[in-house]
Parts: structure tokens; sequence; C-alpha cells
């Protein structure tokens, strides 16, 4: 593909339209026609909503419960399979909602919808031209505030009267070949990740012993001759640490999250830390290397780190905080706190109303199995390398992501 910055020529084109000329541009009801059939026939069909991550979905599986205006669907609008739709009453905190292609079968979606269906063009083309934001700009310009000032309302005729490109259909087709054959190997790419989390699933179940035994299903040659693992709890394995930042240190401020652990806590909170806010560190923690901590309120979704090599650092007052004794291997037990078996536990033991916690008083008394140190080294080296494996596809899927983004703005022109 070669650059061009002309009007009405995109950033990137393909080699074999570089001559063609700029793209021609219509009105989208030049291309598209709005479809307003209403259900009042009242038939059996199933309800859709547009979501702004999947699109257009069923409503009931999407909200997970029952319909309650069954009555007043024949008020409702049919759409088609391939048809359009969007929603010109949306929120002003994110005043350009999504304009979806309704993948599944025949349904109904609220007459606050607007359905339309191309009949000119390439279908697929369209489709990824709107998930580009070429077109957002001219909806904000047509805006209007209701009477609610959280919502903003595009009329009918304003939206049919979009500006859209329109090149030859060699070209649209190219275009969305490019994206369908991009999407089909992030796809790939998607079920190989899902695949790999699966067998790790699987194969942390097995080398760790279900509740109350002694022995994994599944273990390595090497020590099938050794004795029973051993059962202690998390009290005898590890030790709190609470020193505080009495003299008001200036340190790093990091947080915890589910995802990466230990995380410097300006990357959550709009590149401030609690100090850049004001607020008051010296009862924060003091954490060095290789220390557990977690957030007692949120340890249920994985919220529990481990700092490695990170040195003088400090961590919220809130979180629990602890260092392991010599008979058990640091990457092992973070490995167990990943498991199903610690998952559960968890939930046992947890404390509170609306929202739970597990304090370390409870923490110390979950049981786990442990093996001899050079087993458990070995359970934990098998499962980080999964792990290794893991971060590396889901980083290429993160990469085709920005790239796939990258094209979407780059293979459609600006218009203004």
């Amino acid at each position: 593909m070669a650059n061009d910055n002309k009007k009405y020529i995109p950033a990137l084109r393909f080699p074999e339209f570089q001559n063609d000329g700029e793209w021609k541009m219509c009105k989208l009801l030049d291309i598209a026609k709005r479809k307003v059939a209403k259900n009042r026939q009242g038939l059996k069909l199933p309800v859709y909503t547009n979501s702004a991550i999947g699109g257009v979905v069923n409503q009931e599986e999407y909200f997970d419960r029952e319909i309650v205006t069954k009555d007043n669907l024949v008020n409702y609008s049919i759409i088609e399979h391939n048809d359009f739709v969007y929603n010109p009453r949306v929120s002003t905190a994110a005043p350009v909602g999504p304009i979806s292609r309704n993948k599944l079968d025949k349904g109904i979606m609220s007459p606050l919808y607007l359905i339309f269906g191309f009949h000119k063009g390439d279908i697929n083309f369209y489709e990824y031209y709107f998930k580009s934001t070429h077109w957002h700009n001219y909806l904000k310009a047509k805006a209007n505030y209701g009477a609610r000032f959280d919502r903003i309302n595009i009329a009918t005729d304003d939206f049919m009267d979009m500006p859209m490109p329109y090149p030859s259909l060699r070209e649209q087709k190219k275009i969305a070949d490019c994206f369908l054959a991009l999407d089909k190997y992030i796809d790939a790419t998607k079920r190989k990740l899902g695949q790999l989390k699966e067998h790790k699933k699987g194969l942390m179940q097995k080398l760790f012993p279900a509740k109350g035994k002694t022995l994994p299903e599944l273990r390595f040659p090497e020590f099938s001759h050794r004795e029973n693992w051993n059962i202690v709890s998390l009290g005898e394995v590890t030790e709190v640490i609470n020193k505080r930042n009495k003299s008001n240190r200036t340190l790093p401020v990091y947080s915890i999250n589910n995802v990466d652990g230990f995380i410097p806590q300006s990357q959550q909170f709009d590149g401030m830390d609690s100090e850049a806010r004001g607020y008051d560190i010296s009862a924060y923690k003091i954490i060095g290397k290789h220390t557990f901590a977690y957030n007692p309120a949120r340890i249920n979704v994985g919220s529990i780190g481990y700092s490695r090599d990170l040195k003088d650092i400090l961590i919220s007052s809130l979180y629990v905080c602890f260092k392991t004794t010599d008979i058990v291997d640091d990457t092992f037990l973070m490995c167990f706190f990943n498991s199903h078996i610690f998952n559960q536990a968890v939930e046992c033991n947890v404390e509170g109303g609306i929202r739970s916690y597990l304090f370390y008083e409870n923490f110390s008394r979950i049981k786990l199995a442990i093996p001899k140190l050079d087993e458990q080294k070995r359970i934990a080296s098998c499962i980080m390398s999964i792990d290794c494996e893991i971060k590396k596809i889901n980083d290429k899927i993160d990469l085709l992501e920005t790239h796939k983004k990258g094209l979407q703005q780059q293979l459609f022109p600006r218009f203004k």
C-alpha cells in the first residue's frame, strides 16, 4: 500500500487502486433504506438490543433475564438478518454509539432504534467503515440536546443524510476482504488462547491435590516414589508484614489488580498516585522483595500480587501483606492462589454483608497440601511456562487489535 493524503483518498491504499482517483461521496439514503416495519401481527420473534461491545445481541441472553415488556412487543420494529441498527438517543457520556450489523436471525427491537439496510455496495465494507471513527464528527455536529441533559438526539433525516464513502465495488471488496482475513486470524489466535487456558485449568486441577487429599491426580515421574504431601495451613507457612511509612518517606506507590498484580498506582489513576493527590502516606506499608499482598475485599476476583524484586515501595494500609517461610516456594504458592481449590476456599472463609472480606485471620486458616521444595519448584516451573505462552498470545492479540484499529482509520478517508 502507498501513502496519499489527498482529499477523499485514504491514507493507505492498495497499489492496484492507486491511480483510480478520489473516492466518490454519497449520502447514506442513496445506498441504504430505512426499515420501519412493525411487529403488528405479534410474531414470536427474539428481542434484540444493540450493545457497545457485542453489537446486536439477544436481549434476554445479554441481560440474563426475561423481557418484561412482552405486551408492547407489537410496537417493536422488525430487523432482518444483515440489517444495520443505531440508537439515535444516546448518552452524552458517549455521544456516538455503535452502528451494528445484525448477524442473527430475524428479530425485533425497541422502536427507539433506527434500522436500515444497504441495497448498494459491499455490506462488509460498510460494516468495517462503521467500526472506524470517521463518521462520528458528522453525528456529533448534528446532535441536539433533549429535555434531559444526559441525552442527545439525532434526527432521522440527519442520520440518513450522513456522508458516506463510495469507491468502486472492487476496492470496497478488497478492503473488506483485508479486514475479514485479519478478523479470521485474530479469531483463530483467540481460540488458541482459549484452548491453552483450558489446558492450564485442567492441568492445575490435576497437579494440586483435591480438597482433603494428600496426593495429586498427576505427578511428575521423578517424584512418583515420594511420600504423600503434607497438609498445612497458610498461617503455618506465612508471616504478616506490617512495616509502616512512619517517617513519611517519598517512595513509589503501588496498587494490586487481578491482571498484573503489583502495578504503579499512577497507571490506574490518571497518572497520579496517592502522594500526588495529597493523601497522607505515612500510614502506608513499606514493601520489600518477595512479598505477597492482597486486597481483603477483592481477593475473590484474584486481586493478589507478588512483589518479586520490587524493593522499597509503598502500598495502601488496606492491603494484607505477608512473606513465606522456607518450607514453601513463592512461585508454587502463587500458582496455588490461582487455582480453583484456593478460590473455593476463599468463598468458604470470607465474611461480611454486601461486600465480602477475607482478612488474614481467616486467610491463615485455609489449608493446602505441599510436597518437598524440589517438587514444588517443578510444578511451578511447568505452570509458569504455560503462563509465559499465554502472555505471548495475549500480547499478539493486542498487537493485532491495535493494527486493525490503525487500518480502520487509514483505509477509509476522513470526510469534512
